[in-house]
This record gives structure tokens, sequence and C-alpha cells, in this order.
């Protein structure tokens, strides 16, 4: 069994969109909610990555929209504030707060020959960047200016042109003036984001404070004198460009790479075995904040990001393969499905296992293939594992989510029944090892006491120990105790000293795991 040391940074839960900042960056634990939350801008001025607008003009009432969702005009003609209606920010470096603006079908929005607003661009390179200016008065009120340097202004057809001189009144009749609304609800907090709210050199002064003072040796200590025998530690694809200074684009922090090594030498002390499980890919893989999204558009995928990421992978191995501890290297964490498809996938993860097997002759380093998010089917990758030796396939399972059972009963139930089920499915003769590379004890239930948290831990390491790679817990260090292994370990909820600490006979994992089973998990309870 394996503990996650995150690299979250922002908010207050786990995973799948409402994990910590960056998926994605520094590659020890971070508390969602901790340190590095980031603070509610005072106004847009500070705003950071992905915040997410609607516009409407002060003169017609109506919504600045982007026609079917964008690839040609900007008018002012809509009533709702839908899709088409939304607007993403990329906060641009400079000493004049600047910004990209992204529509709904991902165009970016610029000019045409006759200055009207368009969303036709499929690059921030084809595009110039826009300043959104508040009234002092009402900061509800803005006015753009364009990168012609005039004020969008509504024209009386419902057309939007850049022809507005600066300058001019804050009153109800001018074209040039709208209200902006703040979609709070889909704030992203991610490295991104972090790093365009403080910018480059302030992000990496407080990236270093925190990766030097939230996990600490003590940390090691405590997780392998708990029973635990590996961590499964997240990392961005940046974590290998750590030379140069500080900069969010293409994002630089100093220090990363150390951090890493560091964790490497307090696993090596402790007996531990380490898991790199890239969490974060070029153009992100699954559109989260912490999977290293700038507005929540999966963007990872084609020839060139599957490239980027193919030597990420292979500067990793090559980094770790001397080191005892390695035990596993993830090469993707949670593809979503379907802007991930299956062909591409599979594309992927032949080229990252054949960069890892090249880097690393060892036979004791496996190499894991994440299941997509939102798949259809379970087992699409189970036959195409076979095919590779030392292969491992990583599930995540959650009952907080699309499943949100109401009782405790109903959760255990499903522990018992389908999750087992799930796993027998995954697991053939001869075919891939399998891992639960994440669960909580995080639910839906409403009013449930100490003992039913325990229970519902005690089913899922039951289940999930039958699993023949093990499982890791999310996360080992946590504001919120349903998602802190440690806090659940040192309030007596979760008990691990019956987990098996010898790794070294990994060929007979799925054997330890079945006599701990049989065990029934003897508790010991931790003071």
């Amino acid at each position: 069994m394996c503990m996650y040391l995150q690299s979250y940074r922002s908010r207050p839960v786990g995973v799948h969109g409402d994990g910590s900042g960056a998926g994605a960056a520094p590659p020890l634990a971070v508390p969602h909610a901790g340190a590095l939350r980031l603070p509610t801008a005072p106004s847009l001025d500070s705003e950071k990555d992905g915040t997410r607008i609607t516009v409407q003009s002060v003169t017609n009432k109506m919504y600045l929209s982007a026609a079917g969702g964008g690839g040609s005009k900007v008018v002012a003609n809509g009533s709702k504030q839908r899709n088409s209606e939304t607007f993403r920010l990329w906060k641009i470096e400079s000493p004049v707060p600047m910004f990209k603006i992204r529509v709904d079908h991902d165009q970016f929005v610029s000019l045409n020959d006759d200055e009207e607003l368009v969303a036709v661009a499929t690059s921030p390179n084809q595009t110039g960047n826009f300043q959104i200016i508040s009234n002092d008065v009402d900061k509800s009120q803005i006015q753009i200016k364009a990168p012609n340097g005039k004020l969008l202004q509504v024209q009386l057809d419902g057309s939007v042109k850049a022809n507005g001189e600066p300058g001019g009144s804050w009153s109800n009749s001018d074209p040039a003036v709208f209200i902006i609304y703040i979609n709070e609800s889909k704030r992203m907090d991610g490295d991104f984001q972090l790093c365009s709210f403080y910018g480059a050199n302030q992000t990496v002064k407080m990236l270093q404070d925190h990766w030097n003072s939230f996990i600490t040796e003590d940390d090691f200590r405590f997780i392998s004198s708990n029973g635990l025998n590996a961590v499964r530690i997240p990392v961005a694809w940046w974590i290998t460009r750590d030379s140069g200074p500080p900069s969010c684009h293409p994002p630089n922090y100093p220090g990363y790479q150390a951090v890493l090594d560091r964790a490497f030498a307090w696993a090596d002390k402790y007996n531990l075995h380490v898991i790199v499980d890239l969490h974060a890919a070029p153009g992100s893989q699954n559109g989260f904040a912490h999977r290293g999204s700038r507005d929540g558009t999966v963007a990872w995928g084609d020839a060139t990001s599957i490239a980027m990421t193919v030597q990420v992978i292979e500067a990793l191995a090559d980094r770790y393969a001397s080191w005892k501890d390695l035990l596993a290297i993830e090469l993707l964490n949670e593809p979503l499905a379907p802007k991930v498809t299956l062909d591409t996938l599979k594309k992927y993860y032949t080229a990252g296992y054949t960069a890892v097997k090249e880097k690393v002759q060892r036979s004791d380093v496996y190499v894991i293939m994440s299941n997509r998010l939102n798949t259809q089917d379970p087992t699409e990758l189970v036959e195409f594992t076979s095919t590779f030796d030392n292969c491992v396939i990583d599930v995540h399972y959650y009952n907080l989510y699309n499943l949100n059972f109401p009782s405790v009963k109903e959760n255990i139930d499903f522990v018992k029944t389908n999750r087992s089920s799930q796993l027998n499915s995954l697991m053939r003769a001869n075919g891939a090892r399998v891992f639960v590379g994440e669960w909580t004890t995080e639910w839906g239930v409403q009013g449930a006491n100490e003992e039913d948290r325990t229970s519902f831990a005690d089913v899922q390491m039951d289940v999930y120990g039958q699993a023949s790679f093990g499982w890791a817990f999310w996360s080992y260090k946590n504001n919120n105790t349903n998602w802190s292994m440690k806090d659940m370990i040192e309030k007596g909820k979760i008990y691990t000293q019956m987990v098996p600490k010898n790794l070294n006979m990994i060929e007979n994992m799925r054997k330890i795991f079945r006599v701990t089973n049989e065990s029934k998990y003897q508790k010991k309870k931790i003071h």
C-alpha cells in the first residue's frame, strides 16, 4: 500500500477538479485549502488565469456572445449567461494588467480588418492583448481597451467594434461601458493561477518556503513507522525545466526538481518505495487546474504535446533509474474521456513505456498506466497492457462524486460488491497488475459518526488490498481529516500497522495481500 505525498495547493478537497493547485506542481504534499490558497481578488486587475466572465452592455442590456460558441463574430445579442456568453481570461505579464480572451470553443478574441470583435484565432500568438479598465466608483462597470488602443463599443445593430476613444464617461448611455460578472464557481486554483496572481519571482519564493516546511523528514519517518511502505508523488511536466530565471509561461520554478531529489533521499533512509506520478502533462490531459490547465481546456494529445510528455518521462526515468527505492513511474494521471481518445492514449503509453524501459534497466521497476476518467469501459486497457512486462493499470475509486450515496450502508455495500467486482474484472492471468491509485474516506453521508468512518476505511482497505499492486490513499496531509491519512492514523480512525513492510518480494504481493486480508487487520490503535 502506498501513501500520497501530494502537490496540491489551493482548493478545499481532493481530486477530480476539487484538488490542489497544481496536480501538478511541487512534488510534496500540500494541503487543499492550505498555505498557498489564492485570495479572492479585490478587482479584475488582480484576477488570474482561467477566470470566467460574462459582459453585459449597459446600452442594449445584452451580453457579449461568441456566435456559435466561436469561429465568427462576437456580438452583443445574448439574453442569458450561457457558454457562448462566457469568456476565459489569460493574464499577461505586463506593467499594466492585460489579458488574452478565449471563448467557449477555444478560439481567442481579436479584431478583424473592420475593427470588429471576432473569435477566430486558434492560437494566442495570433491576437493582441486587451486591457480591462474598472470604474473606480463602481467596480462592476468596465471598459475594454482593444489592441488598437480604442475602446470596444456596442453598435446600434449589436455588433461590437473597437472605435471608442478612451477617457469617456461611465454613464448608462455610453456604448463603451459594460457590466462584468465573474463566475466564482468556476475559479481555477493551480500553478498557472498562482503565478499569474503573484508573478513568477514571488511565486517561486512562496513555493520554496512551502516545499521546505510543509513536508519534512519527520513525515517520511511517520509514514514508515506506521506500516506503510511507499509514497506516490505527483509531479508536473515542468519539473524538468529547472534552470534559468523564474517564469509563468512557460512555467519554470527553480528548486522544484531538488525537492523530488530530497524525497527520494528520505524514502531511501526510511525504507520506502517511490512511485513518480506525472500528474500534469503539457496542455493538460483533463482540464483541471491541478492538472496544469490555464483555463480549463484539455489541450493534450496532439503530436507536439505527446512528444513533450515522452521527453519528460524519459528525463525522470533517467534521473531516478539508479535509486533503489524507485518502484514505478506513472505515465499520466486521469486522462479525460472522450477528449483524450483511447487510440491517442495507447500511442502515448507505448512511447512512454519504451522511454522508461530504455532508461531503467531493472526488472523491479514498473510502468503504471492510468485508466481514463469518464470511460464507458473500465476494462479498456486490460488487453492492451497485457502485452507489456511489469505494467500496472491504475484505477481511482471515490464514492463521493458521481455516486455520492446518502447512507453508510449503501457506501459500504457498494465497496464490498461493486468495487470488488470491478477489481476482479481487471485482474487477469498473465495480465497487468492493478493498482487502486486513489481512494479516500470522504463521502456524502450526513451525520456519520467516527465508527461509521472507520468502518468505511476498513472495508476499502479490505477490498482494495486485493488489488495485485496495492493501493494509495488520497492524501497524506490535508486540512480536512477525511482526506488526510496522517490525521486518520493519529486519531485512530484508520489502522495501517497490518500493511506488509517488505516490498522487495514484490512478485509475491498478491499472496502477501491475501494473507493480510485473512488476518482481518489485527488492529493496533495508534496514539
